[in-house]
């Protein structure tokens, strides 16, 4: 006897789209991650192969924190124009990266079918909006705070890492004191360098993270985009004399293809500074640490909800 799935298909009902969309295999395979790691080899081949990366005199990596420029070169004549601090793409697009992921995610929730004319939409925009909180979490708690210190600070501390040539600010308070309290933030405040424990690559985590999150959310709108297409244009095609079917470019399909294009655009853009992090800042180590955290956020979020059904109750798929 066949499975409701296959009747479903075969009869070309709505339901077959609604049996199939709910499955994992209708999401984006795990191998895409691969991207991920190949990128970071692929920058370090080309850190040790080329004479530009191998004549930059690079001191320092990149900041622990996204909101502090600490151990980064204050050089400005770099021989690679992304190898600068100042670079346009790190101060206005890097810096406040988790805006522009913001940004790119509202625009999919405003303009996109999956979200805007579904029965389900509300459902569909609560997990959408589950998915965005978790991986906002997980970007506050690494890079911004967590009870305290962020991740990445904790981690520096517990690694040996601390304060130094800071100067105590009132006469009875000593360099130690200030160092034990001290984040990578207050330490550049007052003047003191970073130093001595592990850097967690806060850049590489965030990079990750939110093109990661950017793609499996257009992969979700999209896939339900095609489908409600094709149901719609059949709809459509069975209603209209042959006379009146025609094609029509609107108002509301130009919205969608640039709201889909503006998504894209920033996770590529993010895909593209990954890769500059990947040649031009941080060790072996700190690049796979934040890759990992990265890696772990967008297993909960996207990969989990695939065997654990009660958490995909609430999380959801992507368009689905």
């Amino acid at each position: 006897m066949a499975s409701p799935a296959t009747s479903a298909r075969r009869n070309g009902s709505p339901s077959a789209t609604a049996l199939t969309g709910t499955s994992p295999s209708s999401q984006p395979p795990g191998r895409i991650l691969l991207v991920y790691p190949i990128t970071l080899i692929i920058g370090a081949i080309y850190k040790t192969i080329s004479p530009t990366a191998r004549d930059a005199r690079i001191e320092k990596p990149l900041a622990p924190t996204l909101a502090s420029d600490l151990n980064v070169p204050h050089h400005t004549s770099s021989v690679n124009y992304f190898a600068r601090k100042n670079n346009i793409f790190n101060l206005y697009f890097v810096k406040i990266g988790w805006l522009w992921t913001t940004l790119a995610f509202v625009a999919l929730l405003l303009t996109q079918p999956a979200y805007t004319n579904s029965r389900a939409r509300g459902r569909k925009t609560v997990q959408a909006l589950a998915r965005y909180g978790i991986v906002t979490l997980s970007w506050i708690l690494t890079t911004q705070w967590f009870f305290g210190p962020a991740i990445v600070d904790r981690s520096f501390v517990l690694t040996g890492g601390r304060c130094e040539d800071v100067r105590p600010r009132t006469p009875g308070s000593t360099a130690s004191e200030l160092n034990a309290v001290f984040t990578a933030a207050a330490c550049k405040a007052a003047g003191g360098s970073w130093r001595g424990g592990h850097d967690v690559s806060g850049h590489i985590f965030m990079l990750v993270l939110a093109s990661a999150f950017l793609v499996f959310e257009v992969w979700g709108a999209s896939k339900a985009e095609s489908g409600t297409a094709v149901e719609g244009s059949k709809a459509k095609q069975d209603s209209e004399e042959p006379s009146e079917q025609h094609t029509d470019i609107t108002s509301d399909d130009t919205v969608k293809v640039w709201g889909l294009r503006f998504a894209c655009g920033v996770a590529g853009l993010s895909w593209w500074m990954l890769f500059m992090t990947a040649i031009w800042f941080h060790t072996w180590l700190e690049k796979i640490s934040g890759l990992s955290i990265a890696l772990g956020a967008v297993y909960i979020t996207y990969f989990l909800p695939r065997i654990l059904p009660p958490w995909r109750d609430i999380v959801g798929f992507p368009g689905v």
